[in-house]
């Protein structure tokens, strides 16, 4: 009888110790993750500049500086695309380790048609490269190496159905802010409206002090307006140019330069007290009818310094289309252009 108690005490020990030893195995190797796992950068704010490079040569290096990121040094980066970066640099986790079967494959893809992130800290300190591959058959995994590895592994962003490879491969204008004017109204010297096709409506408006202001007639051929200018509407028209954003890029439209040489509806120049100038033309593009049965401009063209060329809507850009008569009182407050 004692031995028989003597027995089974013992198997309780060994039972509770083997039960032991494998809860604790399991727990580790399912916490555990070694260095090239460990993809993420879960506080984004310490993140100064990510380079992305392709197999091809395109390059993108997205720059902080100060509450604004560049593109390539020289481009105001698209907010919602940095959102979406972020986000993903922050989440990234494995999914899974692929068979060594699969191993090969994958690394040859890589070397092929992979996608180069180097992540740097604030003060230029790398702190993560790695390289981004192709998605699994079901499309709910990338693959992704770290450099200096040799093993991939399948990353997905936890509660997220789709690859993770899109939110790095982009182009220049995917990449770009659409924002056409971005200014502080105070920090605007003038603002000139020119309507080559209805001159008498062109007009100028600069700043002469501290929240003062003067219109005046953009060609001298007009005459001046002998009526009192109604307050507050400078700079109400002015707040305008806090946001206003193009709807697209136009970069590649194949009808860029025959609507560059047509005659604009309408010629925007920004100055800033800086010295900093900007100049804007405007065609139309598209005309819709409204529910009075009337035609209107719903889009335009739109050429940022002969430089970028971009597709507007009426309904962000329509405001600053003003004749010179709207800032006096007798005239409608209405009144507006349209081509």
């Amino acid at each position: 009888m004692n031995r028989t108690l003597l027995l089974v005490a013992l198997f309780l020990v060994l039972g509770g110790a083997v039960w032991y030893a494998l809860s604790n195995k399991k727990k580790q190797a399912g916490t555990h993750v070694s260095w090239d796992m460990d993809f993420a950068v879960k506080n984004t704010e310490e993140i100064g500049k990510i380079f992305i490079a392709d197999r091809k040569g395109g390059t993108a290096t997205l720059e902080r500086k100060g509450k604004q990121w560049l593109y390539n040094g020289k481009y105001p980066a698209r907010p919602s695309a940095i959102e979406s970066l972020l986000e993903t640099i922050s989440s990234v986790n494995v999914l899974n380790i692929p068979p060594n079967g699969a191993v090969p494959g994958m690394i040859k893809e890589l070397a092929a048609s992979g996608i180069k992130v180097e992540i740097y800290a604030r003060d230029e300190k790398r702190l993560k490269t790695f390289y981004i591959g192709g998605v699994t058959n079901d499309e709910r995994g990338t693959v992704l190496m770290m450099d200096g590895s040799e093993q991939p592994y399948v990353v997905h962003i936890p509660g997220f159905i789709g690859q993770v490879r899109s939110r790095f491969l982009m182009g220049d204008d995917e990449w770009r802010d659409k924002a056409i004017f971005l200014e502080k109204p105070e920090e605007i010297q003038s603002v000139s409206v020119e309507y080559p096709q209805r001159k008498t409506e062109s007009f100028k408006l600069e700043k002469t002090g501290e929240a003062a202001y003067e219109v005046k007639p953009y060609f001298s051929t007009t005459s001046p307006m002998r009526s009192p200018r109604r307050k507050g509407v400078a700079e109400a028209y002015l707040v305008q140019f806090e946001r206003m954003v193009a709807e697209a890029f136009e970069t590649q439209n194949p009808l860029r330069d025959s609507v560059k040489a047509l005659v604009p509806f309408a010629i925007v120049t920004m100055k800033k007290t800086d010295g900093v100038e900007k100049k804007v033309r405007f065609w139309p593009v598209q005309v819709e009818m409204n529910s009075e049965g009337k035609n209107f401009v719903a889009r335009y063209f739109t050429d940022v310094d002969n430089e970028d060329f971009m597709l507007t809507q009426d309904r962000v850009f329509g405001g600053i289309f003003r004749g010179y008569g709207f800032f006096y009182e007798g005239i409608p407050e209405k009144n507006r252009l349209r081509n």
